[in-house]
């Protein structure tokens, strides 16, 4: 599909497909069958994408890597049974409720967009608060400034800003380049008539009066997500070709296949995994060390950060919160800014408030810190996400904590907190 041509990835399979179809009377009854349901699944993948960049492309919305496939089928599925408008309600309902649990992902895609941390997090309360006419022109200058800085040369919305990247959905010509086009069409009269598109010059320059909305503030949410998305990708896309390539030079239709095998029995592992309700002060301790965490193992990392950052260890800090300054790109860098974070900060107590298991590799770990600085104790709860992934970036296989293929690492969700002087 045109559309996605720079899905390096996903021609590489459609390719391995076609290519065993010369040769499918070598392979076994279930090996075709296998073959066959790949090939479905990729084909149904790939046209409820394309039908959603042609039904929501033009109404504003803008799809990206992350995207909640399950919302991509659903609003598909509404638009041909309910019409365009029953359809993007579907998409207002995420962006206004369950989109909560994801915008811990955005200000630490890239430099530009920590540095904007406070101004992220003020549009998202006038949002969610229904404040449309405060949140939309945050959003936009959020959007505006981050890809201005991160360019060194132009905002998102300027002439010549080019917002594509090697092998990723945000990336694709039809995907944020579009939407760019169309939020940055001219709006040269005043118009008091509602829109539901954001036109960043209308609103802006005070043209568009009438821009207060949940259409408007939605879509604005979404083109946040693709752009911190793109940032990302457009940062390590030397590394990801450099690991596609090691990890694509020899790849048979059986190794997939063998993969496709490997993936079903973990999607049912999966489905057995049974969570479990943890209450501070009952099943653990408050603050305890390692030790007393062991059948709670995503606790153990967050315990390691609190005591590093006690014993002023930045090295290690750096690398235990790696995806808190995942905008350097070596760990003597991150090493730097956990040293500067952290230097004027000496922790004094800290108990554990909340644990929530969200899945078999996913923990909330919510932790109560008071911290000295400039002679002043500060006080405030951190909200971190812990996440069971792979010690081996090139690993084949689903990280699950019961196999002891991966190591929990922590993901800031809202460490708000630290940076308020």
């Amino acid at each position: 599909m045109k559309e996605f041509e720079n899905l390096v990835s996903i021609q590489e399979l459609q390719q391995q497909i076609n290519a065993s179809k010369l040769f499918s009377i070598f392979l076994s009854k279930e090996q075709r069958k296998q073959r066959k349901e790949i090939e479905e699944q990729l084909n149904s993948l790939l046209n409820q994408m394309r039908l959603f960049s042609e039904r929501f492309s033009p109404l504003g919305w803008c799809m990206y890597d992350s995207m909640s496939v399950p919302l991509i089928e659903k609003a598909n599925q509404v638009y041909e049974t309910g019409g365009a408008e029953a359809a993007e309600h579907i998409l207002i309902d995420y962006y206004k409720g369950e989109v909560k649990d994801r915008i811990h992902q955005i200000h630490h895609k890239s430099k530009e967009l920590l540095l904007r941390y406070e101004l992220i997090k003020n549009a998202f309360e006038e949002h969610f608060a229904e404040r449309y006419y405060a949140s939309v022109p945050l959003f936009l200058i959020i959007v505006d400034g981050a890809v201005n800085d991160f360019t060194k040369s132009k905002g998102l919305f300027a002439e010549g800003t080019e917002v594509t990247a090697w092998d990723c959905l945000v990336g694709c010509n039809d995907s944020l380049e579009n939407i760019k086009n169309v939020f940055n069409k001219g709006r040269g009269k005043t118009n008091s008539e509602e829109i539901r598109m954001p036109y960043r010059n209308g609103i802006l320059h005070g043209r568009d009066l009438n821009y207060g909305n949940e259409y408007v503030s939605c879509k604005c949410v979404a083109l946040l997500f693709a752009v911190a998305e793109w940032m990302a990708m457009k940062n390590n896309e030397d590394k990801r070709k450099e690991k596609y390539q090691k990890e694509h030079e020899e790849i048979s239709l059986t190794q997939t296949i063998k993969r496709y095998n490997q993936v079903q029995k973990d999607k049912q592992e999966i489905q057995e995994w049974k969570k479990k309700y943890v209450v501070v002060g009952k099943d653990i301790p408050e603050c305890g060390t390692v030790e007393d965490y062991e059948n709670y193992q995503y606790i153990v990392p967050v315990i390691h950060f609190l005591q590093y950052w006690k014993n002023k260890n930045y090295g290690i800090l750096g690398m235990v919160l790696k995806n808190m300054f995942s905008y350097e790109t070596s760990e003597q860098k991150r090493a730097g800014e956990a040293r500067k974070l952290f230097e004027n900060k000496t922790l004094n107590t800290y108990k554990l408030l909340e644990i929530e298991e969200r899945g078999c590799g996913m923990s909330k770990v919510v932790v109560n810190v008071t911290w000295g600085s400039n002679g002043e104790e500060k006080n405030g709860d951190l909200v971190l996400g812990v996440s069971y992934v792979s010690l081996n970036q090139g690993a084949k296989e689903t990280a699950l904590p019961w196999k002891n293929n991966g190591e929990w690492v922590i993901y800031p969700w809202d460490v708000s907190a630290l940076y308020k002087e």
